[in-house]
């Protein structure tokens, strides 16, 4: 089954036009002083009886991330009910969730960083997501600071 976690199923299980709950996922349930990976998901359907999951996400490693806008995945339903942290964003509309991947593609991002991760990228989403009324100041707050949400660093050179 890791061979299907890896693909991407949007083509075959895209997004619709039903209101959806939108979470943002903290791996684990802590930070331990390390990189701590974050992402947004959604339910786009099952595949057999496992869910797909449409992502919004910086993805890679320090030094070579990329932003791909239209990812859909195999979830394992562990890993969605207990081994991370969930906070839930609302539920959002078709038109929402395109206002929200449209603000994705437009947050700054060098992909060669070793300074400004994923989670100073998922930082900058909030924000504007919170510009143009997605979520609450409160919900960005309780993420900003529990996940932790660090701020952008000048890069070095």
């Amino acid at each position: 089954m890791s061979r299907q976690l890896n693909m991407n199923y949007y083509d075959s299980i895209p997004d619709d036009d039903s209101e959806k709950d939108v979470y943002l996922q903290a791996n684990g349930h802590n930070f331990d002083g390390r990189e701590r990976h974050v992402v947004i998901h959604w339910k786009n359907g099952n595949l057999a009886d496992n869910p797909v999951t449409q992502l919004v996400q910086l993805s890679g490693i320090r030094g070579r991330f990329i932003f791909d806008s239209l990812v859909a995945k195999l979830r394992n339903p562990a890993t969605m009910d207990g081994a991370h942290t969930q906070y839930y964003l609302g539920n959002f509309t078709r038109e929402e969730r395109q206002l929200l991947l449209h603000l994705a593609e437009a947050v700054h991002f060098d992909k060669t960083s070793v300074i400004n991760g994923c989670r100073v990228w998922m930082r900058e989403l909030l924000e504007a997501m919170v510009k143009e009324n997605l979520i609450s100041e409160e919900t960005f707050e309780i993420i900003a600071i529990e996940v932790p949400l660090p701020k952008r660093l000048p890069e070095t050179e």
